[in-house]
């Protein structure tokens, strides 16, 4: 499992995805996020480029679906980048150096 209180999430990032919210409720709480990253080390691996095919928006609904919890685009942006994954921003989503390892999910 990956450490987490090791990780450094972006300043703007929020449950919504990128944007400045000062509301406490729109916070990230990495604790929350052990079933995504869990899900992620299973079925995500590592690309050399970002994979613009699916944004953040994107996953994050493949991945409820998946675990049968509620996912935020925030979390799932923060757990891809707590496993190490690189991301480009482009508005409140994102995109990742990521493919789906198994035909299986979603």
């Amino acid at each position: 499992m990956i450490k987490t209180n090791n990780i450094e999430l972006p300043d703007k990032l929020t449950k919504n995805g990128f944007y400045a919210s000062d509301k406490l409720e729109d916070r990230i709480d990495k604790k929350e996020l052990v079933h995504i990253i869990s899900f992620i080390e299973l079925h995500f691996y590592k690309t050399k480029s970002i994979n613009k095919k699916q944004s953040s928006y994107g996953l994050k609904h493949l991945v409820a679906r998946d675990i049968g919890i509620n996912v935020s685009n925030g979390d799932l942006i923060a757990s891809m980048i707590m496993c190490g994954y690189r991301h480009k921003v482009e508005g409140i989503n994102c995109y990742f150096n990521a493919k789906i390892r198994s035909a299986e999910v979603g």
